[in-house]
């Protein structure tokens, strides 16, 4: 995998660096909807990119937090139609700090108990991410691994005889380093090759002409739409930030 390309000194080329003050902890309540508020820890970059909070994860936490209540995760939006399953198992990919995996856990520590989520990226973000979870507390429902992009799946997050064992799919400023677009692409179709497809969100801010390589080919296999019904949908669009759904098509 080191062979293919270099994570962490790509990834500081390709997009913008945050300022040298963003390095130490920082507390995150989204205009109040989270409280009490998350702590992030953020390695200055350190560790790349991924070390610190982008505006895309961001606009994913805000989106989560709006559609969740009491009654679950995303109970709030219909995500699929005429189902009533339960989102109860969560992964993130490339999470860097953590933050939407964390935000979601601290939200379900006080509402929906019983959600586990996996937040995940390379090797070296994964002690970052355990920072964050000891910082927050929340050992008990959120849980850092590594996952390498188009490496085959550990059989926690891989579907089994076609039934999915992961029930949502969270990604936030996952599309940036083109050579990485078709290991995303194979992660995403490994984790929903089943009969009953995971939920997968995911949030994007536009930097590049060549990102809509991904999405073009993603359409391959997903139903890619813009999800536009939330609060401050018309802020971020100003920063060139989205939200999107993908459904996975599945063979009749």
């Amino acid at each position: 995998m080191e062979d293919f390309f270099d994570f962490s000194s790509q990834l500081m080329e390709l997009t913008p660096s945050r300022p040298v003050e963003h390095l130490g902890d920082s507390d995150l309540s989204f205009g109040g909807k989270l409280q009490p508020a998350l702590k992030i820890h953020e390695d200055g970059g350190e560790s790349g990119c991924g070390g610190k909070v982008w505006i895309a994860g961001e606009l994913l936490c805000e989106f989560l937090l709006e559609k969740s209540d009491s009654n679950g995760v995303l109970s709030k939006w219909q995500h699929e139609k005429d189902s009533q399953i339960p989102l109860q198992t969560v992964l993130e990919l490339g999470s860097g700090t953590g933050l939407v995996g964390l935000c979601l856990g601290m939200m379900c520590k006080f509402r929906c108990e019983d959600s586990q989520i996996y937040i995940t990226d390379i090797d070296q973000l994964v002690p970052l991410m355990e920072r964050n979870i000891e910082l927050n507390k929340i050992q008990n429902n959120v849980i850092a691994k590594k996952l390498w992009w188009g490496e085959p799946l550990e059989s926690v997050f891989a579907p089994k005889e076609g039934i999915r064992t992961v029930d949502l799919i969270l990604a936030a400023d996952c599309v940036y380093l083109e050579k990485a677009f078709p290991l995303l692409e194979k992660t995403l179709l490994d984790l929903t090759d089943c009969e009953q497809p995971p939920v997968v969100l995911m949030s994007y801010k536009k930097r590049r002409k060549a990102d809509k390589n991904f999405f073009r080919n993603i359409k391959k296999n997903f139903l890619v739409s813009e999800i536009k019904d939330f609060a401050r949908y018309d802020q971020y669009l100003k920063q060139r930030t989205h939200l999107f759904q993908l459904i996975r098509i599945t063979k009749a």
